[in-house]
């Protein structure tokens, strides 16, 4: 993991009307590195990530990316979201197109790569999230799970430097969650930058490099996962673990 920061947020402010999502937030994130991104719902987590690809605008401060601002212009937008791969809760893949098709559109179109160049990087990433053989269903014949695998495959096509994932497991049954975790986890393994908001606390506990604690648009706490999840500084971060049933 590299000591130098890919990312870098600096006051970082949103707000919806009267309600504060965000109220000056700033942390580091450095190239390889797995951040997860945990506390209560409606913290402030999910609009983080948004605020960095560009797709809710800043109140306040800034983000940087390998030192420079996150464009505001439609084109700057462009160029950063090729750099970032971004995976949601839900998977909005296009219904009417094949699951190699959802995965091959990216590259085809954004980045000009001919057809056949285009398919052979679907084909392989498909086998990379376990998929080779569901290259001609329909989303609508997959799992939740396979969607979801679907989905990351579609963003790693366009080769990002670094991957948000914004609570990719909370839509999934019970059954199919563990599937994306590993594919997730294969994907720290390999030197991703990944930016993944969660729920899923032995996820965060194994896989993290650092974990951010939110509560009310500001972080709480942030630190390596031994001492978030074994030696918390902070009350509140011991209680929001206590309800989620988290015993070390």
């Amino acid at each position: 993991m590299s000591q130098t920061p890919i990312l870098v947020y600096r006051d970082v402010r949103k707000r919806f009307g009267d309600f504060e999502a965000l109220a000056g937030v700033s942390m580091e994130v450095r190239r390889g590195q797995v951040m997860c991104l945990i506390g209560p719902s409606g913290s402030g987590k999910s609009t983080l990530l948004r605020c960095t690809n560009g797709l809710e605008t800043l109140d306040g401060g800034e983000i940087r990316l390998d030192g420079v601002p996150l464009a505001r212009d439609e084109r700057g937008l462009r160029e950063m979201r090729r750099r970032m791969g971004m995976v949601f809760q839900n998977f909005e893949l296009f219904p009417h197109k094949t699951v190699l098709a959802n995965v091959a559109l990216g590259p085809r179109i954004a980045l000009r790569m001919d057809e056949g160049a285009a398919r052979a990087r679907a084909e392989a990433l498909l086998d990379k999230v376990g998929l080779a053989d569901k290259a001609g269903s329909y989303p609508a014949n997959l799992s939740g799970g396979q969607q979801q695998r679907v989905a990351i495959a579609r963003a790693l096509a366009m080769e990002p430097e670094l991957m948000l994932f914004d609570e990719p497991t909370s839509a999934l049954d019970p059954e199919t969650i563990g599937e994306v975790l590993t594919v997730m986890k294969r994907l720290a393994e390999e030197g991703m930058t990944m930016i993944v908001v969660t729920h899923e606390m032995t996820f965060a506990r194994r896989v993290a490099d650092w974990v951010v604690v939110f509560e009310r648009g500001l972080i709480l706490e942030q630190g390596p996962p031994a001492q978030i999840f074994d030696a918390p500084k902070v009350e509140r971060t011991r209680e929001f673990l206590s309800h989620l049933g988290w015993e070390g």
